[in-house]
């Protein structure tokens, strides 16, 4: 179980939050991670950097897995 919950919001001020990636399309989450480095991006998985700490020796990264441009699951990793 999961301590903190993350969220995240797009230019219009429409928030979603991390249970509600699965099942989402890529192109309807792609203005919620404009704001966000992108270190991966390929069919099948998207990584986005959240945060960077320690002089960037520590992120905190999202890591979404697709099937067909859309989410099937997530993690949040350091």
């Amino acid at each position: 179980m999961r301590d903190k919950k993350y969220y995240f919001s797009d230019k219009n001020q429409n928030i979603i939050s991390e249970d509600q990636l699965v099942g989402k399309k890529i192109d309807d989450l792609k203005y919620f991670f404009t704001d966000y480095q992108i270190k991966k991006s390929d069919a099948n998985e998207r990584i986005f950097i959240m945060k960077k700490s320690l002089l960037g020796l520590f992120k905190l990264k999202l890591h979404l897995y697709l099937t067909e441009d859309t989410v099937y699951d997530y993690a949040i990793q350091i």
